[in-house]
């Protein structure tokens, strides 16, 4: 340990001085090292690209989608004792070195020291919302094998795909907790190792809906309540009327569930509440039971802002991706990594809009996030053309100037019925006379 550390320590001396140290401003370099050290990726050899540098360079490729990875190098200072630029193979190979657990690792620290930690309304449960999301990969034979991709009545999907399915704070668009893998692992597997939050609202839709995850999900923390639309075909008997439209029931597990998760009962309870919702009837399953703290309508309200979390994956796929819809990488390995990357530099994006909202005193939401992307990711582009110390003076002054990202208010009582252009669905067509509408 004490080698490593010395050899660490010598590393980050020899950095230039406008070079990756500056990014510290942006991540501080002892969350990289411990990621590092936890999953025994830390560099003991002086290379070219150290292994703290290939972390930086897989965060690069997220927030600089448009550039080639040798001149996502270049524009991040990422060489080391400012020599000559590596061979693009040198950057491959760093990637390969480093792998997918580092990045996943440095995720969870960062989710834990900024979202999980600090709530944007104190003292009132967190709202959250879950929910899954893919991307594609490029179609190598080592990704459709290991990654797999979807089927469609003409044959295979073109490209193979990897699954994530996220745990994002409403109010801020933070991101909480992420969880991977192939195209073929069903997102209730991959949520089932999400990490709830205590004092918490967690929003659903109806794909979630399994008695053993909804039962874990609420028990293995305290106040961790959940709400979802409820199925059409909802097997249930009423225990107790609560109110008009507001009933207390009782549902019977599967066998094929009780044969999966032994410890399951035979039935279990939980709230259905029936509103009206635009002229139509909406009902909703939730585990807050507690009529008079959790009224019914406010509750058909709160599920609104499900929402917020394919706003989230729309900023993350549109504007940081710069809707760039496959990845970079062609081994499994790195598609992954590739994926936290992306994850991670959104997470510091989302860090410092937070940062901004607080300063200019509005709510995250109100920052825009399409401008205060380019803003962050244009100052750290002149790190290499600047002075010492211009990083973390241009962030200040981004701080400084936040009211000129504030968006306005959101408008009040605006629909969108959800519409398709292709023929073949449930959902109405959406024709080019409407669009003109």
């Amino acid at each position: 340990m004490n080698l490593l550390q010395t050899t660490l320590n010598e590393t980050l001396e020899a950095l230039p001085a406008n070079g990756i140290a500056e990014l510290s401003a942006l991540l501080d370099p002892a969350w990289i090292e411990q990621a590092l050290e936890a999953t025994g990726k830390a560099s003991i050899r002086r290379r070219k690209l150290p292994a703290e540098h290939a972390v930086w360079l897989v965060i690069g490729l997220a927030l600089f989608r448009h550039m080639p990875l040798w001149q996502v190098v270049q524009e991040m200072a990422l060489t080391l004792d400012s020599k000559e630029l590596p061979a693009p193979s040198a950057s491959v190979q760093v990637r390969q070195r480093l792998g997918a657990q580092p990045m996943a690792h440095l995720f969870a620290l960062l989710a834990n020291a900024w979202g999980r930690a600090h709530a944007v309304h104190a003292g009132e449960l967190r709202v959250l919302a879950a929910d899954g999301v893919v991307w594609s990969a490029p179609d190598s034979k080592d990704n459709r094998q290991e990654l797999g991709s979807g089927q469609t009545q003409y044959g295979p999907q073109p490209w193979p795909m990897v699954r994530a399915v996220c745990l994002l704070d409403t109010d801020s668009h933070e991101l909480l907790d992420a969880q991977l893998g192939g195209y073929g692992c069903g997102e209730l597997t991959l949520a089932a190792d999400l990490r709830g939050l205590d004092h918490s609202i967690t929003l659903f839709d109806r794909a979630y809906f399994s008695a053993a995850f909804l039962l874990r999900w609420q028990q293995v923390g305290e106040q961790r309540h959940w709400l979802m639309r409820a199925r059409d075909n909802l097997r249930h008997e009423v225990v107790q009327v609560l109110g008009q439209g507001d009933w207390l029931i009782r549902m019977p597990v599967s066998p094929r569930a009780r044969k999966m998760h032994p410890e399951l009962p035979s039935h279990w309870q939980a709230r259905l509440i029936e509103v009206s919702v635009g002229g139509k009837i909406r009902r909703f399953i939730t585990s807050m039971l507690d009529s008079e703290r959790f009224a019914a309508v406010p509750l058909a309200q709160l599920y609104r802002q499900r929402w917020e979390v394919e706003l989230g994956f729309r900023e993350i796929k549109q504007s940081l991706q710069q809707g760039r819809a496959v990845l970079r990488s062609k081994q499994p390995e790195l598609v992954k990594q590739e994926v936290w990357g992306v994850l991670i530099a959104y997470t510091l994006l989302r860090r410092w809009m937070r940062l901004m909202a607080q300063h200019a005193g509005v709510e995250p939401s109100r920052i825009s996030f399409h401008t205060a992307r380019h803003a962050i990711t244009g100052a750290i582009n002149t790190v290499h053309l600047a002075r010492a110390g211009a990083l973390p003076e241009l962030l200040q002054r981004l701080l400084e100037q936040a009211r000129y990202f504030v968006l306005p208010p959101r408008r009040t009582g605006r629909s969108f019925p959800r519409e398709v252009k292709r023929s073949r669905s449930k959902f109405p067509t959406k024709n080019a006379s409407q669009r003109a509408n």
